[in-house]
């Protein structure tokens, strides 16, 4: 927790000893350390070795730094320094002021001067210091004070201040616990209602995450400042509040969302900026209190807006103050562990019981198990504010809150072209600039640019203009392939914690094929089959496409070339292939032959659209052609998120076999796609094997996490040094043949 404990005392006055007893040495910044580390011991005139003082300016630069890290994080920390100077303890002051932290210091200068300098003489010789040191320090504690705003304790006592202490709450006739807001204030206020407003018997504690996603954050900050000054209010800090400060201060945020959204809710209302500074102090880490319900459970309550993991004795030495404040807020473990993080709360001795918001991707009730109470209900996507209420004599109870003023799940997705205007739609790709058209003759192809991938500028238009082929004079759309859809966690809406509410249920799921894209439609200008890749309509991998798809319809016994060109033409589709050719086109994951996978057929036209799965099986079967595998349809959440943590895993492997990954579609035509652990490995080893055969290595081999990497960095450099070819960037090396190769000569070895 936010708690800063410092020493004041001269050198053999005990703050060593006293550290060590108190187990304190785990969470010290030690100047004599940092000097330690920053010169070795040096030779005095009296010919004993000393430590070297003159880093000094450059230790204190260190200590400071450091200690101004680990307060970014909230971490308890005590300083072994002697504190002499009033300067030194008000740049501390500073600091505890700036990051909200307690401070102490525990006075020891009662020693007398001359005991002092007895230890000071049985010292080892390395830590012994001159008894003019200390007179100078004596003289200096004697006339220079400790600031207001320290707190002095006693040694005797001062384990027992410092810790966090819960309070009894045991007067109040109720005690209500609410969960994340995340600006819905209409839901915040039925909930109000439920229990009859703020009342003076009843204590509140709200569990943080007040603002951001919700469309009603200025109306649930007016509500809070007015609320926040009452004796029986406590209001928990959570991740989104940091952005309030910043806001308050005049900054900017790390958050797109509060900076698009929220911000301008609370400067169109007018809110306060003093106000909202006044509200950020008054937050609190966490609740610890006593209060007493039934036999069936301990009386003592612990409420965090992440989660803990550990029932630890929080009547101990240290107690709460040693988790750190971001874990309070944050939560232990991963985003998505929260089961393990309530089984360990649970199977320990069990002393307290636990309450938080923050997460809840596998929807958990408001009661988990194991002593945990889940108040996070997802109520800023139409789910339900949840709280918990403690009443004397009663068992806990859990209540939900449905909240009916909220962003629609598809306002969260991207918002469509609603023209369905080829010329419009032509008109306006030409004038973005994150947008290129290539000409072949009468028809372009249209695709996002490089600078709009790598900078993440997607809108629109850039997601639509991928493997789009229109003739502009006529207004026509030839050919189109899929729009723009995202990997799980790569943008706001497809964060694993939001994917529960923009995911309309039964999703399906499909084997996401490692090779590139092949597209085929009917060609109005030379009454032809149109053949395409999403840039090109000509070149090596569209002739490469071109033979596969003609080789399987002659490979049925009949002639089915007009067929499709004639099926084509009747239905103005668009056949999307993945396009697999290991010879001349490996990717990451191997095959042992060529062939196509027929993906979709889709609509020319500038909405999205396509065929359904059951009609896509039939158009293959027709063709001849083989179809994309459907791995797997989930009825509800639940069943998609246990299948995303096992398809997650390092080692999954689907059917025995390594694959790129899944395409997740929902019911609305919603999609996302999952890439396996194997496939972003090798992904990334590709990458490595580019930089070896460049430069004969890589700049950061602290990116190589995995003892594999590492070998197969090894097996590279080698390569780089015993093999000419190698270096010869004209000559092809794939993945795939590199990967073998280094496999056998590991099985060699």
């Amino acid at each position: 927790m936010r708690t800063l404990l410092l020493f004041r005392g001269a050198p053999g006055c005990g703050k060593s000893t006293y550290i060590k007893e108190h187990g304190l040495s785990d969470y010290v910044l030690s100047a004599d350390q940092i000097r330690m580390l920053c010169g070795s011991p040096i030779q005095g005139t009296d010919g004993y070795m000393a430590i070297t003082q003159k880093n000094d300016k450059y230790v204190w630069q260190v200590l400071f730094q450091m200690l101004e890290t680990r307060m970014m994080h909230g971490d308890f920390t005590v300083i072994d320094a002697t504190n002499s100077k009033t300067v030194e303890m008000n740049r501390y002051k500073d600091l505890a002021k700036k990051y909200r932290y307690r401070i102490f210091i525990i006075d020891m200068t009662g020693l007398p001067i001359e005991e002092c300098k007895r230890r000071n003489a049985g010292r080892d010789t390395i830590r012994r210091v001159p008894e003019a040191v200390i007179d100078n320090m004596y003289a200096r504690f004697a006339t220079q004070k400790i600031p207001s705003g320290i707190k002095v304790l006693s040694p005797e006592t001062a384990m027992d201040e410092i810790q966090f202490h819960s309070i009894d709450l045991n007067g109040y006739e109720r005690i209500v616990m609410v969960g994340d807001v995340h600006g819905c204030y209409t839901a915040l206020s039925s909930a109000l209602d439920f229990f009859g407003g703020i009342r003076n018997d009843i204590f509140y504690i709200f569990c943080g995450d007040y603002i951001d996603r919700g469309i009603e954050n200025a109306q649930v900050v007016q509500f809070l400042t007015s609320i926040m000054d009452r004796p029986n209010v406590c209001l928990l800090e959570g991740n989104h509040e940091r952005w309030l400060y910043n806001w308050s201060h005049d900054e900017r945020s790390h958050s797109d969302v509060f900076e698009q959204k929220t911000r301008r809710e609370l400067e169109e209302a007018g809110i306060d900026k003093k106000r909202v500074r006044q509200l950020y102090r008054r937050l609190h880490q966490c609740a610890y209190f006593t209060y007493e319900t039934t036999d069936a459970y301990s009386p003592d309550w612990l409420v965090t807006h992440g989660g803990l993991a550990n029932d630890q004795d929080y009547h101990s030495t240290l107690g709460l103050i040693a988790i750190p404040t971001y874990q309070m807020i944050h939560g232990v473990g991963r985003y998505q562990e929260l089961d393990k993080v309530s089984f360990a709360w649970g199977v320990k001795t069990h002393r307290a019981n636990q309450v938080f918001g923050h997460r809840n991707i596998q929807e958990y009730p408001i009661d988990m198990g194991h002593y945990c109470y889940d108040l996070e209900g997802k109520v800023e996507f139409g789910g339900s504010l949840r709280f918990l209420i403690l009443e004397h004599g009663k068992d806990p109870a859990g209540y939900e809150i449905k909240n009916t003023v909220f962003a629609k799940p598809e306002e969260v997705k991207e918002t469509p072209v609603q023209d369905n205007d080829v010329t419009v739609l032509v008109d306006s790709m030409r004038q973005s600039k994150d947008v290129q058209e290539k000409s072949f003759g009468k028809i372009s192809a249209f695709n996002f640019t490089r600078n709009a991938f790598y900078k993440g500028n997607w809108n629109a238009l850039t997601t639509k203009a991928r493997g789009l082929f229109i003739a502009p004079d006529d207004g026509r759309i030839i050919a189109r392939g899929y729009e723009k859809f995202f990997k799980i966690n790569e943008r706001d809406e497809t964060k694993i914690e939001n994917l529960s509410s923009v995911l309309k249920f039964p999703v399906s799921a499909y084997v996401k094929e490692n090779g590139y894209l092949g597209l085929v439609s009917y060609d109005p200008y030379a009454d032809d089959l149109f053949f395409a890749t999403k840039g090109s309509i000509s070149g090596d991998m569209v002739n490469a496409f071109k033979e596969m798809l003609l080789g399987q319809l002659r490979s049925t016994g009949k002639d089915m070339f007009d067929d499709l060109k004639q099926y084509l033409k009747e239905t103005n589709l668009t056949l999307a292939f993945e396009v697999i050719d290991p010879v001349n086109d490996p990717h990451i994951i191997e095959y042992d032959s060529a062939h196509i996978v027929l993906l979709d057929a889709i609509i020319n036209q500038v909405q999205f659209s396509k065929l359904s799965y059951e009609t896509l099986v039939i158009v293959a079967n027709l063709f001849h052609f083989q179809v994309k595998e459907k791995a797997a349809e989930f009825a509800n959440w639940q069943e998609f998120y246990a299948w995303y943590e096992a398809a997650s895993a390092p080692d999954y492997l689907y059917h025995d076999h390594h694959i790129e990954g899944f395409v997740f579609e929902d019911s609305d035509g919603y999609m996302v796609k999952l890439k396996t652990a194997y496939y972003n490995n090798w992904k990334f080893m590709r990458s490595v094997v580019e930089s070896v055969r460049k430069y004969g290595a890589i700049r950061y081999t602290s990116s190589l996490t995995t003892k594999e990497q590492n070998e197969f960095y090894g097996f590279l450099r080698q390569k780089y040094a015993d093999d000419s070819d190698f270096k010869d960037r004209s000559k092809r090396y794939d993945i795939i043949s590199l990967r073998k190769e280094f496999f056998r000569s590991r099985a060699d070895k």
